[in-house]
């Protein structure tokens, strides 16, 4: 009896752990922000504003794993060109977070080592910095320029 009590009470708890999980972010389906969507190219320069990488991207909805606090999500890229290939990541994984008409596209899986765009969206373009950061600090790399592919 005592036996069969507790499958129940483990079965029970089972089952309200699960429905409690269902306001947990990611169980209900993602999207891709209406303005985000589509193709989009990126444009990074050094300190200097010479062109080092450019690419062509595309924001998902998935979900991307980061150290960092934030509702990441995956970015693809589609293609690229650059100089340097140690400048900007262009094929490690990149993740990007959009809020209050600030963007931010970078590495973020690599913790306390992190490669970030950001700067303000506006309507369909986006333009600011590239800094790097992490537990030792900070530094300016660059700028970048976000417009819609044509």
């Amino acid at each position: 009896m005592r036996t069969a009590f507790l499958f129940t009470f483990a079965l029970l708890s089972i089952i309200i752990y699960a429905d409690d999980q269902s306001g947990i972010e990611g169980t209900t389906p993602l999207t891709v922000p209406k303005e985000l969507a589509g193709l989009w190219t990126v444009r990074i320069e050094n300190l200097q504003h010479q062109a080092v990488t450019t690419m062509t991207i595309e924001f998902t909805a998935d979900r991307a794993v980061s150290c960092m606090s934030g509702n990441w999500k995956r970015v693809v890229v589609k293609s690229h060109d650059t100089s340097d290939k140690h400048f900007f990541p262009v094929t490690e994984p990149l993740s990007y977070e959009l809020e209050n008409g600030r963007i931010v596209i970078g590495r973020n899986e690599w913790c306390d080592d992190y490669l970030h765009l950001k700067g303000d969206f506006r309507e369909s373009a986006a333009d600011g910095e590239y800094v790097e950061f992490g537990l030792g600090g900070g530094k300016e790399r660059g700028y970048f320029s976000l417009s819609r592919s044509p």
